[in-house]
């Protein structure tokens, strides 16, 4: 990508640019010991440790954020 091209701020999705995640509430819950959970979405198995949360996009599909990740990047929606 040339030099110029970075900071396009008109780029269509798919296409080199500058892009921003838009602001999607998830469902989440501290989890105060080790854990695993499945993904019905894809079938993985998360793990998380102690402190960390677990956190529902959408029903079947799940992630695992470190506490300080998350501290860092979620508010509590209203």
């Amino acid at each position: 990508m040339a030099e110029r091209d970075i900071g396009h701020r008109d780029a269509a999705a798919g296409e080199d640019g500058r892009y921003r995640a838009r602001p999607v509430p998830v469902l989440a819950r501290q989890i105060h010991e080790p854990f695993t959970a499945l993904r019905s979405a894809c079938g993985d198995r998360l793990a998380g440790r102690a402190g960390d949360w677990l956190l529902q996009y959408a029903p079947g599909d799940w992630g695992v954020c470190e506490q300080a990740r998350f501290a860092a990047i979620y508010r509590r929606a209203e």
